[in-house]
């Protein structure tokens, strides 16, 4: 990658997370520490303001924002899959939500761009007709970031109907199924819910405090040596 594209990228990087670590950048552009520290140097001299938290990591000052992004037609394309992708599992919120981003980066594309990708929209496909249906996505995401409680009628994998109050940790999705994460004030411990067997789901006025040393990829890791 050309320093021009990196520096470039950094520099959007660092408006996607509140603290970025020179490490992370590093390993995903394939450069030393050393090279990351002259890159946001060189952002600095340019007049972004780029504050620095010692031995934790880089940041923009509040109210800092960057120009409207362009897309690159590769990048554009790209997404014409993804989209494809989000329609095989069939999240209604989520695809939702995917279209009408992509109606937006379809919009800042020069008009040849717009056809060429059009046309490759009507010929891509992900086709996995026996897919479950799971709904509900949206919603849970909300829970997990503002931290509310939920009421849910859930269909068990022993055929069962059952309601519970939940709360959402996390989200994983297998390829198949989203399923969430939570603490279970039924069975009183941590248990997963697949989104598709959820009937109906409704939020509480109550919230709840956030499981703050909850790690999904180690939680993700423990299952796996269960299962195997």
């Amino acid at each position: 990658m050309k320093r021009l594209d990196r520096i470039t990228a950094i520099h959007i990087q660092l408006q996607s997370k509140k603290l970025v670590i020179a490490r992370e950048m590093a390993e995903r552009f394939e450069v030393t520490n050393r090279t990351i520290y002259r890159d946001i140097q060189t952002l600095r001299q340019a007049g972004v303001p780029i504050g620095e938290e010692e031995g934790k990591g880089y940041f923009l000052v509040d109210g800092y924002r960057l120009p409207p992004v362009m897309f690159t037609p590769e990048e554009a394309k790209s997404l014409v899959a993804v989209k494809n992708i989000l329609n095989y599992h069939s999240e209604d919120s989520l695809n939702k939500n995917f279209d009408t981003a992509l109606l937006k980066i379809k919009a800042i594309l020069p008009d040849s761009e717009k056809s060429k990708l059009e046309y490759l929209d009507s010929r891509t496909a992900f086709h996995e007709p026996w897919a479950p249906k799971s709904s509900h996505l949206e919603q849970i995401q909300k829970s997990i970031t503002e931290n509310i409680k939920l009421k849910i009628s859930y269909h068990s994998k022993k055929d069962e109907d059952t309601h519970r109050i939940i709360c959402p940790y996390a989200l994983y999705f297998n390829g198949a199924v989203w399923t969430t994460i939570g603490y279970c004030e039924l069975r009183k411990e941590t248990r997963e819910f697949r989104l598709d067997r959820i009937n109906s789901l409704d939020e509480l006025v109550e919230t709840y405090i956030p499981d703050k040393g909850f790690n999904l990829n180690k939680y993700l890791q423990e299952r796996v040596k269960k299962i195997f």
